[in-house]
């Protein structure tokens, strides 16, 4: 079966698979290191590309932070990763590795990542909310069957609404942004204990042990964070919300800690209580990395018509083609 490739490009690794089309990932990739701006960010793509490249690979999906235009293959905003102009990333990988490239905001394709995932495990989902708290914060909503991009391909970008107007600056250069107050940086800087990469997993470990000023930090980061998961709640009513990211990949101690706090808010009124629950809010930890997994699939459904091709040109139709998921992708 025809394979394609999926990779996540994210603040500090990136992680990458093969997919035929049953939805099998039949091969991995995965690295990690900081890299900033286009160039590099497109480097590392191909050399993904290149690790997994196997005969008979129709095409490349690519999830990157920040504003994407899918049509032209264009990212801009991505903060993280030093992209501040808009940056043709689908069409330089695509002359690097002799293939069409469809590209997507991470947390986007990380939805329809979930999604199948979820529905390869035998539940199906009409609509789901994957909610990415690594080096950036982002959400990625499929409603209905379709996945919500917005008028500008901002939605989901919610790691850039400010929680704490006296908060610090944000990179983006506003103050108070959830992404400055409750993403893996921020909490490395309010628990600077041991790596700094391993400081969520530290601080909800020594939360659960009772260690008062670690339970004070992990409170104000997951009051931020299910503030958060209540807008996304209220504003779609998605039947799951998927946690995933760095932070999340912490796992139940993290988990417990948000449970905490919808309990808390769910004892204070009734609307409270119906609007986010428990049981709607999981951890990707079980699911393939969506990430990837849904980047590959983006470029099956759209058997890589009207996009980016190797010349760098669009070509054919942009609607969406494939029926799998109910909806426009």
């Amino acid at each position: 079966m025809a394979p394609t490739i999926g990779i996540d490009i994210g603040g500090s690794s990136v992680r990458a698979v093969a997919r035929d089309e049953s939805g099998t990932i039949v091969d991995r990739y995965h690295t990690t290191g900081t890299r900033q701006g286009g160039s590099q960010v497109a480097a590392a793509a191909v050399d993904a590309y290149r690790a997994l490249e196997g005969p008979g690979c129709v095409g490349v999906g690519i999830g990157i932070p920040g504003q994407v235009d899918p049509s032209t293959g264009r990212v801009s905003h991505a903060i993280n990763l030093g992209i501040d102009r808009p940056y043709d990333l689908g069409a330089e990988v695509a002359e690097e590795v002799g293939k069409s490239v469809i590209v997507e905001n991470d947390v986007r394709v990380a939805a329809l990542g979930a999604r199948e995932s979820l529905a390869l495990g035998g539940t199906e989902l009409e609509s789901l909310a994957v909610f990415s708290i690594g080096t950036g914060i982002g959400a990625g909503v499929v409603v209905n069957g379709s996945l919500l991009r917005g008028a500008q391909g901002m939605a989901g970008e919610i790691g850039h609404v400010t929680v704490d107007q006296s908060g610090p600056v944000c990179r983006c250069g506003q103050r108070g942004c959830l992404e400055a107050v409750a993403a893996g940086p921020a909490i490395g800087r309010a628990w600077p204990k041991g790596d700094a990469d391993a400081a969520a997993a530290a601080l909800f470990a020594a939360a659960a042990d009772g260690d008062p000023a670690a339970q004070r930090v992990a409170d104000r980061v997951t009051g931020h964070i299910v503030t958060a998961l209540v807008w996304l709640a209220a504003a779609y009513d998605t039947e799951v919300i998927v946690l995933a990211g760095g932070v999340s990949s912490v796992g139940i101690d993290f988990l417990s800690a948000i449970y905490d706090q919808i309990a808390r808010r769910a004892g204070t009124s009734e609307i409270a209580a119906r609007r986010l629950r428990p049981e709607q809010v999981m951890l990707a930890d079980h699911l393939d990395p969506p990430g990837p997994r849904g980047a590959a699939l983006m470029a099956a459904m759209h058997n890589l018509k009207g996009r980016v091709s190797p010349a760098g040109k669009t070509k054919g139709s942009s609607k969406p083609m494939n029926k799998q998921l109910g909806g426009a992708v």
